[in-house]
């Protein structure tokens, strides 16, 4: 019984050293989806108003481009 008892212990040790382990580097580097959306909108808001109006121009025609193939592509496979 004894034995047991002291296996008990020590998995509840190494639990709890893993758990404050694991919440120790989540707080140093977080991985959600959230906080790295936050970081790159503050990185984004850093950039010069030139560059951020540039960017969005690009990411426009590009999208608009996409959109032109897909209506080609689709055109040419209509019955």
């Amino acid at each position: 019984m004894p034995v047991s008892v002291v296996w008990l212990l020590v998995v509840f040790a190494v639990s709890a050293v893993g758990t404050v382990w694991v919440v120790w580097r989540e707080r140093r580097r977080p991985s959600s989806y959230r906080s790295r959306f936050e970081a790159e909108m503050a990185e984004w808001r850093a950039l010069p108003t030139e560059v951020q109006a540039a960017r969005d121009e690009a990411a426009l025609h590009a999208g608009e481009a996409a959109e032109r193939a897909a209506a080609r592509a689709n055109s040419l496979y209509r019955p």
